[in-house]
């Protein structure tokens, strides 16, 4: 088995997971001093980008795949530490990961994934958007935004990863409440949950 990928994953991983640990100090109220801290970002980024790029390969895919969960991260980050999920992060996320599909779907001459991915867009955030409404105080407009990008993204591969990453994500939701502090607060933050979610299905996905 050639190791490459995975190195050259885990060593981009590390750069951009410490260049990642910026936007969260910038962006949280109340910096965690482990949580922000460069180490911190990379050593979770790492592993995560070697086990992508060993599993997509040279795919055109790759740099969306990675600017998507590059972003993820520091997301999640804050969000666990602060239940809220910045538009001036979610947003740029989600046209950046447009814009690079699209680019795509031209270079391939081939519309059809696209035009998935959108109505994927839709649904994920549809869905999501109508948590906010029936769970009051539970789903917030951050995270109906980081559902488009998982709608997204997922959506690019298929219907099927579409619905697996929605699943996974509402299955990982429950288990986070037997961490302490969450469980004592009752809430449960969906960042992480949609990340950790896009991740597997992306991985396993390719």
């Amino acid at each position: 088995m050639n190791g490459w990928p995975a190195i050259i994953g885990a060593v981009t991983g590390f750069g951009l997971g410490a260049a990642g640990s910026l936007i969260t100090k910038r962006l949280s109220d109340r910096p965690a001093r482990i949580a922000s801290s460069w180490w911190f970002g990379a050593l979770v980024t790492a592993p995560v980008l070697a086990v992508l790029v060993w599993r997509v390969g040279t795919r055109g895919e790759l740099p969306i795949y990675v600017f998507v969960l590059a972003l993820g991260i520091p997301l999640s980050i804050i969000d666990w530490l602060e239940h809220r999920l910045p538009r001036i992060v979610v947003v740029p996320q989600l046209a950046g990961t447009a814009l690079g599909l699209a680019f795509l779907c031209a270079a391939r001459s081939d519309p059809a994934p696209g035009l998935r991915a959108l109505w994927a867009l839709l649904a994920a955030a549809g869905f999501y958007l109508l948590l906010a409404v029936l769970v009051e105080g539970g789903v917030g407009s951050g995270d109906v935004g980081l559902a488009a990008v998982v709608g997204l993204v997922t959506g690019w591969s298929g219907w099927t990863e579409v619905a697996g990453a929605v699943v996974l994500a509402s299955l990982i939701a429950p288990a986070l409440l037997l961490v302490p502090h969450l469980r004592a607060n009752r809430t449960v933050p969906f960042g992480p949950c949609l990340v950790a979610a896009m991740a597997v299905t992306l991985v396993v996905a390719s």
